[in-house]
């Protein structure tokens, strides 16, 4: 195969993957009854959706004290409320952190 026509394939195959992913997430989202953004984000923070009694909730593993794992479920509204307060946890550390004067120094340094 020349260079070009194999530049040409490729372009294709990444195109048409995007596509199937794009209909994959379309379907997904309409299955679950999530908008798009929320299904990303979900999944983004490491919880996976399921129906569970004819109802959607998102689910992930849980470390706990013990070896085993637990799953933690919550519904779409739980999981929007912790999303929220997760971003707005990490906003206000990212915002103490550019607080802190450059010529600061730690009592814990040697």
């Amino acid at each position: 195969m020349r260079p070009v026509n194999l530049s040409v394939l490729l372009a294709l195959s990444v195109l048409l993957g995007g596509c199937a992913n794009t209909e994959t997430l379309t379907a997904q989202t309409a299955h679950f009854g999530v908008s798009r953004e929320f299904l990303l984000n979900a999944e983004n923070a490491g919880y996976a959706p399921r129906i569970r009694h004819g109802e959607t909730e998102f689910c992930t593993h849980q470390a706990s004290f013990s070896y085993i794992s637990r799953l933690q479920c919550f519904d779409a509204s739980a999981l929007q409320s912790r999303l929220q307060q997760q971003a707005t946890f990490r906003r206000s550390i990212r915002n103490a952190v550019k607080s802190v004067p450059a010529s600061y120094s730690s009592p814990f340094s040697g």
